[in-house]
């Protein structure tokens, strides 16, 4: 088991939403104790206010998101290279297949973008 950041307890079984930092139930804030395992808001973030995450911890909680848009977005943007290394010799009518189907792999990732949670829920 880890050890609580904020009171040193070895019962650490919840993480801080805001910080990501290991904590135990009693440093919890109380009106969080029963809610959502993904809202947790520990004792410290609370007295320092903190309501929402910031613009950095948002990109490097989503890195691989991120990594996957800019993969498919260069594939979109450059497709040639990726075809010659396929061995496959375009020919202009290949694009717009190609094309199609990168718009609608990127899709789903943005609305998973559109999700992101910048604030906590309005309980906390």
């Amino acid at each position: 088991m880890a050890n609580c950041a904020v009171c040193g307890s070895r019962f650490a079984e919840k993480k801080c939403y805001f910080c990501q930092k290991k904590i135990c139930t009693s440093c919890v804030v109380p009106a969080d104790v029963l809610g959502s395992t993904l809202t947790v808001k520990c004792v410290k973030c609370h007295r320092d206010k903190i309501n929402k995450l910031s613009f950095s911890a948002v990109i490097r909680r989503n890195f691989w998101i991120l990594g996957i848009l800019a993969a498919f977005w260069i594939f979109m943007v450059f497709p040639v290279p990726f075809m010659h290394a396929f061995g496959y010799n375009p020919d202009i009518s290949v694009f717009q297949p190609v094309i199609i189907a990168t718009v609608i792999m990127t899709i789903p990732f943005v609305f998973m973008l559109l999700a992101w949670q910048r604030h906590a829920p309005s309980g906390s």
